[in-house]
């Protein structure tokens, strides 16, 4: 870990610095109003799997009993009704 910059040094080289931290993983010191405060690199989460507890026989499974779900339904009268759910606006997401 270097010595600590001032924070117009950091602001104005931000670009520099953070390239600087990925490749080294190096630590920043940065001085700002007589305060020190420390920058350092975090690993990102790793994404789950979402195959990890993949059963295509239970995919089947419920396939199999799912078939005819929809038997007797109007299936236009339905993907109406979705494509007007879709239209509307929701609570923080606006159609």
């Amino acid at each position: 870990m270097q010595d600590p910059m001032s924070f117009n040094q950091f602001a104005s080289q931000l670009p520099k610095v953070f390239d600087t931290m990925a490749k080294r993983g190096e630590k920043v010191l940065v001085e700002k109003d007589g305060m020190l405060f420390r920058l350092e690199p975090e690993e990102a989460p790793k994404k789950p799997d979402i195959w990890a507890n993949y059963d295509p026989e239970k995919v089947r499974e419920g396939l199999r009993k799912s078939a005819g779900a929809l038997k007797g339904v109007d299936i236009e009268a339905l993907k109406q009704d979705i494509r007007d759910q879709r239209g509307q606006d929701s609570n923080g997401r606006p159609a």
